[in-house]
């Protein structure tokens, strides 16, 4: 994203009721120039700001461009902010401490002191240690003017702060532990935040993998997962958090192929997000993870009947929520449908989604997924006997491999075969596959491209 395009992306990230909120916000102001440049900005499908300057040309702001830009951006922040007050309770606390600020400089440091006392109160219960730190430095400093003298309890108020800061340090050392398991090594002591308690267990959970004792490492994340449902307050407001655990789980279950065990809880994550009202991007996140390991396991089961019903879910999901899917979910999920739809014999949908991801492919997509979709390609023409389309494309992946790699002997043998018995008849075809898999015994795929593409699978159904 680039600078001058900041606005444009904010503004199309707003949903119906978060920018029927900001035009509420700015009534009496119909006229107002940055209502004009709001209105130009969404009308376009992509920042044009040539475009812009065109048609504001006859206006005098359009000679201060960017100053009223960031001008728009600071009201729709502010609309944001309004709209959002009870997001979360940290926006809560932020919201009470910045009135509790604005009371103390206007000397009511009475109701200040009511406003901390439910400020602490509600930080504690949230374990909101980082916001409490805050809390503590007001309390102390509405405390000394109202009970300059009393310095026990100034101590006391002083020393709860300290405190804070203790878990905050756990908090920021077991971020570093879990970008780096291996480096770091944490104290057995235990964590009093359930947040902290959860990047400590994921340390151990990612330790235990890689020492392969599979099975503690699968009960760590089911214990984690328990405490979590016995705090319910908490894991409302955590949601994410609690959320992300439960797919490093399914992660496990589908490397395990335990897959009835991960629809089970596949069912049952899906009921309790459906009741998350706050719908966030790490939310989204986490729910796109979650349908990559269900497809996964549709890919595994073939004979699934549902898998129909889980890629709409999906599509809806993304259009719902398009401005903030990122492009690699995109072109997985794409990749992914072709694959299924391979692998249940419906070549025309598999090239509807081939084509879904060639068609819309940029420099930043992920070379390997580009490649091994141009592989589905071949074998989906192969099987619709597309001799003529085939041979063409053939060609084209000879020199697309030649410019990013050298050829693999493997993949040689499999585009030769394609190519000299896409017309063969089906026992012809049967007697060259087997001939072909004898072949391969000697140059056999790596396991790294059958996650990809399970051409063994392929060989093996059409003998």
């Amino acid at each position: 994203m680039k600078k001058n395009e900041e606005l444009f992306y904010l503004i199309k990230s707003l949903s119906k009721s978060e920018k029927r909120h900001f035009k509420l916000s700015a009534q009496g102001n119909e006229s107002a120039e940055y209502l004009l440049l709001f209105d130009a900005i969404e009308g376009q499908k992509t920042y044009d700001e040539k475009a812009i300057k065109e048609q504001f040309k006859d206006k005098t702001f359009i000679h201060q461009l960017t100053t009223i830009k960031n001008y728009l951006k600071n009201r729709i922040l502010q609309s944001l902010r309004n709209y959002h007050s009870k997001i979360s309770r940290n926006a809560e606390l932020i919201d009470i401490i910045r009135n509790v600020e604005i009371l103390y400089h206007k000397g009511q440091y009475p109701i200040c002191e009511s406003e901390l006392k439910r400020a602490e109160k509600k930080a504690t219960n949230y374990q909101q240690d980082l916001l409490l730190f805050q809390i503590y430095d007001w309390k102390r400093k509405v405390h000394q003017v109202l009970y300059p003298q009393d310095m026990e309890t100034i101590k006391t108020i002083t020393e709860r702060q300290k405190n804070t800061l203790k878990f905050t340090n756990e908090y920021i050392d077991l971020i570093l532990a879990n970008i780096d398991p291996l480096q770091f090594s944490l104290s057995h002591k235990k964590s009093v935040s359930l947040q902290n308690k959860t990047l400590k267990t994921l340390h151990k959970y990612r330790k235990l993998l890689i020492a392969k004792d599979h099975n503690k490492a699968k009960r760590v994340l089911e214990d984690l997962l328990k405490e979590w449902e016995q705090q319910p307050e908490l894991l409302k407001e955590y949601f994410t958090m609690y959320f992300s655990v439960c797919n490093n789980l399914l992660g496990y279950l589908v490397f395990k192929k335990q897959y009835k065990e991960a629809f089970v809880r596949i069912l049952l994550i899906k009921q309790k997000a459906q009741a998350i009202e706050n719908i966030s991007a790490a939310f989204i996140k986490e729910k796109l993870r979650l349908y990559n390991i269900e497809l996964e396991i549709h890919r595994s089961l073939k004979d699934l009947h549902t898998t129909h019903e889980v890629i709409d879910e999906i599509q809806h999901f993304v259009e719902e929520h398009k401005t903030l899917v990122p492009g690699n979910y995109l072109l997985s999920f794409r990749f992914q449908f072709a694959n299924i739809y391979f692998l249940k014999n419906d070549f025309k949908k598999t090239l509807h989604w081939i084509n879904a991801v060639l068609n819309n492919q940029t420099k930043k997509d992920r070379k390997d997924l580009i490649t091994y979709t141009h592989w589905l390609n071949l074998l989906a023409h192969y099987e619709l006997g597309n001799g003529f389309t085939l041979r063409y494309l053939i060609d084209s992946m000879k020199k697309y491999l030649k410019k990013h790699k050298n050829i693999a002997v493997y993949e040689k043998k499999v585009l030769k075969f394609l190519s000299k018995t896409v017309e063969f008849s089906s026992k012809q075809q049967r007697n060259a596959f087997m001939e072909l898999q004898k072949e391969l015994l000697t140059h056999p795929f790596p396991e790294n491209v059958l996650g990809y593409v399970d051409f063994n699978e392929w060989i093996s159904r059409k003998i």
